[in-house]
């Protein structure tokens, strides 16, 4: 095999990346009697109660389908969505935001699923996984809270993702490739993310300590196939976000370091303590918005030039 033919697999293998879902009609000549409403139709589910074509009678196959359901094996399959999640992951964030849900297993249905499956694993093979928070405060109201969420790994990577929302949104918002990005699309972006987060933890087993660095790569992979910005400019983007999240984080934290009652503070330096707490906030508060408006005025004015530039093509 020489260098043009692994070129060419190459481009192919990126032009099915590209390629968005396709609608299979199974029953393109066959008219259909839907049993649930009585609507003849020739398509796969009925227009009128959405029940699906050639459902009948309970069976055999109707129980290893409600099986099959329960674990998200029907029709959007929560194998294939695994699959698209390691081989187009941006892609297939995209094609799900835009509007095709029905190609995709429900993002937050697959992170429970997932994420107990992981558990179930590690406890029967005694494995010790990659905690969400590998932080201790030495407080143990909070670090208890730290060990639910190490504990809960689903709902942890979610909790710890959410984070990054925001910054996200800040940072990649005029993306060329997908521009005006919203909040509520970066939730379900980060409910992908944590799903990834939680397959390479299986690698340790095998390769040990590496899941770390195959995460960051495929994190970085997803926002440029998603956004379409550079390799350099989804990195540098990526990693100021990084930082904002770990600031925000941080804020979070410290009222619960202020008010905890583990902390032994006189009764007189109470209102201290809380006006000091504030002042932090505060300043952290300042401080990840400052970090955030610059590269926000530096995206948006990349995106109004681009924009300019179309116009003036199409003119």
């Amino acid at each position: 095999m020489n260098k043009e033919q692994l070129r060419e697999y190459y481009r192919r293998f990126c032009r099915w990346q590209e390629e968005g879902p396709r609608y299979v009609n199974r029953h393109p000549d066959t008219v259909q009697h839907c049993h649930n409403c009585g609507t003849e139709f020739t398509d796969n589910f009925c227009p009128r109660c959405g029940q699906r074509a050639g459902v009948g009678r309970v069976g055999w196959n109707a129980i290893r389908e409600n099986i099959a359901l329960l674990w998200g094996m029907d029709s959007r399959s929560l194998s294939y969505t695994l699959f698209q999640l390691v081989t187009r992951p941006g892609y297939l964030v995209r094609d799900y935001i835009s509007g095709h849900r029905q190609v995709s297993f429900p993002p937050v249905k697959m992170l429970v699923i997932v994420g107990l499956f992981a558990v179930i694993f590690q406890t029967v093979f005694h494995i010790e996984g990659e905690k969400v928070l590998p932080i201790k405060f030495g407080i143990p109201a909070i670090d208890n809270a730290v060990k639910w969420f190490n504990d809960n790994k689903s709902w942890g990577e979610l909790f710890y993702s959410s984070f990054c929302i925001l910054p996200t949104w800040a940072m990649f918002r005029f993306g060329p490739r997908y521009p005006r990005h919203t909040l509520p699309e970066g939730f379900f972006l980060q409910v992908f993310l944590s799903v990834q987060g939680i397959l390479w933890e299986f690698l340790n087993c095998f390769c040990g300590g590496i899941s770390s660095y195959i995460e960051f790569i495929y994190t970085i992979i997803t926002y440029r196939q998603l956004f379409g910005y550079s390799w350099w400019g989804t990195i540098w983007r990526y990693v100021v976000t990084v930082i904002v999240t770990l600031l925000m984080f941080v804020t979070f934290m410290i009222p619960f370091l202020v008010l905890s009652k583990d902390i032994n503070v006189e009764a007189d330096d109470i209102p201290k303590a809380i006006l000091m707490g504030s002042v932090i906030i505060a300043v952290m508060l300042l401080l990840s918005a400052l970090i955030l408006f610059i590269p926000y005025c530096i995206s948006l004015r990349k995106y109004k030039k681009t924009q300019r530039k179309n116009a003036e093509s199409a003119a």
